[in-house]
């Protein structure tokens, strides 16, 4: 009978232990299919998330192509004055007609060898693309397919989210297209620089005549220029693009393109060039400035783009009439073959620009890209620090020989006064008192608020900073100069006010200048002790109609003479020099000087009479960051924006 019990026993526990495994197996199955579903609303959710993201993305990609091309003519670049009067017209800087069937195919072949030339072999991207999307780098891809599909979007960037759609388009223009209308489109678009696209303009304006006419080495120029637009400029750096025309046919070799014994036969010590251009009615370097600037907002265009630039047609042509004119009775008998002028207004819009004598595409612009010895002209910089920190112009100074960072300082008269006034150091052009100050206050902080205020060359970290020996160009000058009148801010300086497609006006421009918003660098205190500086400089026989201030140097041992000086209304820059460096006899206080007078006089020509200080305010209150403000109201305000 025990045992009987013991069975039952045991059997009962093993129903319970197999119903209770019955309910666990069924919880579970339920657990299960909770999970199931769970993840299926997950799965469903994210599935229509990235449904939704790639279909927004691919929308806004497509919203963002210009894939239009014309093939009826280069589109043209007007260039229109700050009242919205045509300047001048650019033709023939847009290529549109590259043909690979009528283009040597060895041609071709060395822009391929160039840049990519694993290319009718990859897919259009590569590895280095990939880890492109999560940057920021501004660099195009690596692939020639890459690179065409970034110059298909209409407006730049260069986040992680532009590297990915870029990636999205590579991919469907290797889907969708062949590999020679891959090719075609960046012979077409790329940039061979100075405001040119692709290989068939830059060909004519270069070379004087079609692609396919052009050498193998011209076809290299043309690929070092386009890897690198300012260092293989073969205008600039002939013998330096020419060397790099040469290891791009060396590569042409190497891959099997040409054969291996006809690169030396090849290779030139010099591009052969036979640069094209027309005397335009605007100033050849402000032409280039703005096709320059267009180039980089823009990008490659099929369409015609206005151009409204800052430039006052009156100031301008005035300065091209006088400019050469006076050097040529004054400056040259004087040695100095060179001369550059810049008028901008206080907030840094440029009025009027000379970048040189008798323009040539060969030589650079000596107002924003040429650097001079800027003598007592930099100095300023120096005295703002010292009168933001004290605005007295009469506080005292050290003025000794105290040696600073290995340097001791000597001043052009010889003369050491122990202690000086701040207002008669300037006058006087010390280098002991900016160096002193510079010392006191610590030459790293001096030399950051030069840029803070508006230099952009290098600077030394030594005291050749504060003294004048560090070249700056002459838009350096005119800015920190711009200061006291831009209410002490640093003046924006631009040339272009907006960038539109001709006869668009339903969509919003492709640029508009908008005022930065800026840190003031000069406190009102020291804009006023600052115009007590400038007041001691100030030469009693240079005469204007109106309040002004200016003075000039001779710098860089006679080899660059300055005058700069300000109304309330423009602030004017004027330089004269050579440019192998070598002496001349021009003063800048007297001819120069002579020469900043006859153009200031006629530049205000109906401008109202205005104090300094209170232009300064009018602007303040009137302006928005975004009109033109030149000639206060003078301006229609459809053509002002």
């Amino acid at each position: 009978m025990a045992e009987e019990n013991d069975d039952n026993e045991q059997g009962g526990r093993t129903a319970a232990n197999a119903a209770m495994k019955r309910i666990a197996e069924k919880e579970l199955r339920e657990i299960r299919k909770r999970q199931r579903r769970k993840r299926m609303i997950v799965f469903g959710l994210s599935f229509s998330l990235l449904f939704l993201a790639i279909f927004g993305s691919l929308f806004t990609i497509k919203s963002n192509l210009d894939l239009s091309r014309n093939m009826v003519r280069s589109p043209e670049v007007r260039i229109l004055g700050y009242d919205g009067a045509l300047l001048e017209t650019i033709k023939g800087h847009y290529s549109q007609d590259v043909s690979l069937t009528t283009l040597p195919e060895r041609v071709q072949n060395v822009f391929v060898a160039a840049t990519d030339p694993t290319f009718f072999d990859h897919l259009g991207v590569s590895g280095a693309d990939v880890a492109r999307m999560f940057s920021t780098e501004n660099a195009p891809g690596s692939t020639i397919t890459m690179k065409v599909a970034r110059s298909f979007f209409k407006t730049k960037d260069s986040g992680p989210g532009r590297h990915i759609q870029e990636f999205l388009v590579a991919l469907w223009l290797e889907w969708s297209f062949s590999k020679k209308t891959i090719l075609r489109s960046y012979l077409e678009r790329a940039y061979v620089g100075r405001g040119i696209f692709g290989i068939s303009a830059a060909s004519r304006l270069w070379y004087g005549g079609p692609a396919e006419r052009m050498t193998l080495h011209q076809a290299a120029v043309l690929a070092a220029a386009i890897s690198d637009p300012e260092t293989f400029s073969p205008l600039f750096y002939p013998r330096e693009t020419a060397e790099e025309a040469n290891k791009i046919l060396a590569r042409l070799a190497q891959y099997k393109f040409i054969e291996a014994d006809r690169v030396s036969a090849l290779t030139l010590l010099e591009p052969k060039l036979d640069v094209q251009y027309e005397e335009n009615v605007l100033s050849g370097y402000v032409v280039d400035m703005v096709l320059e600037e267009v180039a980089d907002i823009v990008g490659y265009s099929s369409r015609d783009i206005d151009v409204l630039t800052s430039i006052d047609w009156k100031i301008q042509n005035l300065a091209q009439e006088i400019v050469p004119e006076i050097a040529e009775l004054r400056f040259k008998p004087r040695g100095a073959s060179q001369t550059g002028l810049l008028s901008i207004s206080p907030e840094g819009r440029i009025r009027a620009l000379i970048g040189g004598l008798n323009y040539s595409p060969f030589q650079r612009n000596r107002v924003t890209d040429v650097r001079h010895s800027p003598g007592r002209m930099i100095k300023i910089a120096t005295y703002y620090y010292a009168l933001n920190e004290n605005s007295d112009p009469a506080q005292w100074v050290r003025d000794n020989r105290m040696a600073v960072g290995g340097w001791r300082p000597i001043n052009p008269d010889h003369d050491y006064m122990g202690m000086i006034s701040l207002r008669e150091a300037f006058v006087r052009d010390v280098n002991t008192v900016p160096t002193n100050l510079a010392d006191h206050f610590g030459l790293l902080n001096v030399r950051q608020y030069a840029h803070n205020i508006g230099i952009k060359s290098p600077l030394s970290s030594d005291i050749r900073t504060v003294v004048g020996l560090d070249p700056v160009t002459i838009s350096d000058v005119t800015a920190i100069h711009a200061l006291p009148q831009n209410s002490g801010k640093p003046p924006q300086m631009t040339l272009i006010n907006r960038v539109s497609y001709t006869g668009d006006n339903s969509t919003p421009p492709v640029y508009q200048r908008v005022e930065e918003v800026q840190e003031k660098r000069l406190t009102d205190e020291g804009i006023q002790a600052s115009y007590v500086l400038f007041a001691s400089v100030t030469d009693p026989q240079v005469r204007l109609d109106r309040p002004f201030a200016g003075y000039g140097t001779v710098a860089g041992g006679r080899t660059d003479a300055w005058y700069v000086g300000f109304s309330s209304d423009l602030i004017t820059t004027v330089w004269a020099g050579n440019d192998n460096r070598s002496q001349m006899d021009v003063r800048g206080e007297v001819e120069l000087a002579s020469l900043w007078r006859l153009f200031m006089l006629e530049a205000h020509d109906g401008l109202p009479i205005r104090s300094m200080v209170r232009a300064s305010s009018e602007r303040r209150r009137a302006g928005d960051g975004v009109k033109d403000l030149w000639k206060m109201g003078q301006v229609d305000s459809a053509n002002g924006q």
